[in-house]
């Protein structure tokens, strides 16, 4: 078969604890499943180490932000012994768009002001880079171990669009089996404007979530308000204003059931409606309310969403997204893993409705940003990072220090920085403070007042994922030392 065939789906030749005997295949295929003695290291996620990078807040009750790649991590957290513990994992991995994505971070809020570009990720998967195979190679083994980490009750919604929804449906068969998908969820991310209302097909404006979930998952669907048009609008002998449906497959005892609570109508003729009351939205206008199904147009892209939820990292999704997705799929306290976190949407989600976060990401982008935004939350959290990985370094941190008072000199513009001190490589973090996105955004404070200490140390995060450190210790050697050399 030539290397550049494209993936199809198979019935299995071997042996396969999946009695649905789905397989994907293509060619070069290199992910195999666990059971297999033959899986290699780096298909399992390796047994690396994680370490503590800082602590804010109250530790026992933090969010994970976790710096490394997402295997590796996800086999360290399984080595920790998380495997059965997790209510729900989202990712929302690279699509195989063939596109860089750049963060772009406004100082002065109006498009035509100064900003800050970084390069926050790659997706390219040329023919020379191995195509949609290499893809699905990286993409597969992150998925199998992430399903590793369900509890009986958890789910799985992977968010990708229509170059690889298709092939993921497939992957989960494989994995999990048909029968433990759940749903697929279409989100109408954009309106048909512009350059794809005109390109001579319809319009590319959604994105699909794709749901599995174990044996004892079960969602539970939010409803909305829809208005009511006045003249369909009716009012019953209480003065309850309501609307009417036809019966449709109701059963004769489900009839009298709803009979018995007031929600059958009945035409002179005898033909049998059933009632549905109304209630007021936030405008004073009667609505029905009607639970949401698999096609949400209701979440607004992120373009409508507040400037000041608007990071300017790519591909960000809308808040309104994440809650839909965490509140009906666990309950307060339940543990949510994300691990391609990207600007933080899931953590920041996650914290609001009282279920704790972890958060991984490989780009030092995607950690800076997701870091000063679930701070700017007041999210207690612990920054972490894979063994062997390290953020990039920010050089010319200056910092001023006159008995309480620490002023940072430079960067005059940072994303974001700490006051605390260091023990044992990790920072503990006593004061912080943020650049907050916006119309007009408003700069990190630069000044605080803190009690002086020995082994007081400074942190800088930078809008391209550099951090800086300035501690006190070694700057009273680095003066001691050019006094000397006077």
């Amino acid at each position: 078969m030539s290397r550049r065939a494209p993936p199809h789906v198979r019935s299995r030749e071997s042996k396969s604890t999946d009695p649905n005997g789905v397989r994907l295949s293509w060619p070069g295929r290199r992910w195999r499943e666990r059971d297999d003695s033959s899986v290699s290291v780096e298909e399992r996620g390796s047994a690396k180490e994680i370490l503590a990078a800082e602590i804010v807040g109250d530790a026992s009750v933090a969010h994970r932000l976790v710096h490394g790649d997402g295997l590796d991590v996800l086999g360290a957290l399984e080595a920790e012994g998380l495997s059965g513990g997790v209510d729900l994992v989202y990712v929302d991995p690279p699509y195989a768009s063939d596109r860089d994505y750049v963060a772009e971070a406004r100082l002065d809020g109006p498009a035509d002001g100064r900003a800050l570009r970084t390069l926050a990720y790659e997706d390219r998967w040329s023919q020379e880079r191995g195509g949609v195979g290499a893809y699905l190679d990286m993409l597969a083994p992150r998925i199998e171990a992430l399903t590793r980490l369900l509890s009986p009750r958890g789910t799985i919604w992977v968010h990708l669009d229509w170059r690889a929804a298709y092939l993921v449906r497939a992957i989960l068969d494989e994995i999990l089996g048909r029968d433990a998908f759940k749903n697929e969820i279409v989100w109408r991310r954009a309106p048909n404007l512009g350059r794809q209302a005109t390109s001579g097909q319809f319009g590319r404006t959604l994105d699909t979530i794709v749901v599995y979930g174990r044996e004892k998952a079960t969602l539970r669907p939010p409803t909305r308000l829809e208005p009511i048009e006045p003249n369909a609008i009716r009012w019953d002998e209480e003065g309850r204003p309501f609307t009417s449906a036809p019966r449709g497959d109701y059963t004769d005892a489900s009839i009298a059931k709803l009979e018995a609570e007031g929600r059958v109508h009945r035409t002179a003729s005898g033909r049998v409606y059933i009632k549905y009351f109304l209630v007021k939205n936030d405008e004073g206008v009667l609505c029905r309310e009607r639970r949401v199904d698999a096609l949400w147009t209701d979440v607004a892209p992120l373009r409508h969403s507040v400037a000041s939820e608007r990071t300017g990292y790519p591909t960000q999704k809308p808040r309104a997204l994440l809650e839909r997705i965490i509140a009906c799929a666990t309950e307060p306290g339940s543990i949510v893993v994300d691990a391609f976190a990207g600007s933080g949407t899931t953590g920041v989600a996650a914290h609001a409705l009282g279920r704790r976060a972890i958060l991984v990401d490989r780009s030092p982008v995607a950690i800076a940003t997701a870091r000063a935004r679930l701070l700017r939350e007041k999210a207690p959290l612990r920054v972490e990072r894979i063994a062997g990985m390290t953020a990039p370094e920010a050089e010319g941190v200056k910092v001023d220090v006159k008995n309480d008072r620490v002023r940072l000199v430079e960067p005059a513009e940072p994303l974001a920085w700490a006051i605390g001190t260091e023990q044992r490589g990790v920072f503990h973090s006593a004061w912080h403070a943020e650049r907050t996105p916006g119309t007009k955004p408003v700069p990190a404070v630069l000044e605080a007042h803190v009690p002086r200490r020995p082994n007081l140390c400074v942190r800088v995060f930078c809008d391209d994922g550099s951090v800086g450190t300035w501690a006190a210790s070694r700057a009273r050697n680095e003066e001691i030392a050019e006094g000397a050399s006077t």
